[in-house]
């Protein structure tokens, strides 16, 4: 299928925003199917190693034919020293960030064994998320003439990704605004910007298997 070029030349890949589309529907379908059917026995855990293997399968077909999407994807890019710092920078700053939410709102937030193990299983959940939201949906808003500019994009991703958690459950004490949209804006803008910068998702993923844990213990399970 060809690709539809704006007027700076750059290209959006229709075949992947049509596969973001069929992925988002087969993750519906798999949620749905395992409420509908409760003996299916349909884990989160399930529906994550379905949905990375279908990346996965869709990344290799397509890379067999077209090598260089591999780097239009951030899979394959070279981390320069820039990237590596950046990360842990970046890195750092989530973890911190969850611990002074989680202390504000608790008292105090504890590491226990048990994190690293759920921040490795939570990898199949974060891998086709920055797939689907950096290598197609950001790469394509990208091309963009309105998203010229090195934070206009990436503003516009954070405030995007923190109104799509308004309907989570957990909220500040005292109020209807969700914990997840404060921490998810800054989250989103900085992601964007960080694959923008230096084009790689692999980074991104193990920045977002560490947070979602912690997010979830240090801080929603406290409200």
């Amino acid at each position: 299928m060809p690709e539809k070029k704006n007027e700076s030349g750059s290209a959006i890949d229709r075949q992947d925003i049509m596969f973001a589309v069929l992925l988002g529907v087969a993750a519906v379908t798999v949620k749905l199917a395992g409420r509908g059917l409760p003996g299916w026995d349909v884990t989160r855990t399930t529906t994550d190693i379905l949905l990375s293997t279908i990346t996965v399968a869709y990344i290799t077909a397509r890379a067999r034919r077209t090598p260089e999407k591999l780097d239009a994807w951030g899979l394959s890019t070279p981390l320069t020293p820039a990237a590596w710092l950046v990360f842990v920078l970046l890195l750092g700053l989530s973890v911190v960030s969850l611990a002074a939410c989680g202390t504000l709102i608790s008292g105090s937030v504890a590491f226990i064994p048990a994190h690293p193990a759920q921040m490795i299983e939570y990898i199949p959940a974060a891998f086709p998320q920055q797939f689907v939201l950096c290598s197609i949906l950001l790469a394509s808003l990208a091309t963009l003439p309105a998203f010229r500019g090195q934070w206009r994009l990436p503003l516009f991703v954070g405030v995007l990704f923190s109104i799509a958690h308004f309907w989570t459950p957990a909220r500040i004490p005292g109020t209807i605004v969700p914990v997840q949209m404060l921490i998810t804006l800054p989250a989103g803008a900085g992601a964007a910007w960080y694959f923008l910068r230096f084009r790689s998702i692999l980074p991104l993923t193990a920045i977002h298997a560490v947070f979602y844990p912690l997010m979830h213990y240090w801080i929603e399970r406290q409200l």
